[in-house]
């Protein structure tokens, strides 16, 4: 099974605290996925797939992501958590 870890940007470049989870999840062992959820965000996207050891990233680009609420990523992440 993989591990998710939800990327953590600006829309325009990836935060230090996804490098973080990445290590982290790595640490635990599997794949280890990334989902960036943004509004204009590809460069974000091509960014966490430059990542050592990630396996997939799964990009949603949407405007309702824009400031990446809690409201409107969860059930982006309880969707994806089904499969």
């Amino acid at each position: 099974m993989a591990i998710l870890v939800v990327a953590e940007h600006d829309n325009s470049s990836l935060k230090s605290g996804t490098l973080n989870a990445v290590t982290a999840a790595q640490e635990i062992g599997g794949d280890v996925d990334i989902v960036v959820a943004g509004s204009n965000s590809q460069a974000v996207a091509e960014a966490a797939a430059q990542i050592a050891g990630v396996a997939k990233v799964i990009h949603s680009n949407n405007a309702c992501y824009e400031n990446q609420l809690a409201e409107s990523v969860a059930p982006l992440i309880a969707e994806l958590g089904q499969n």
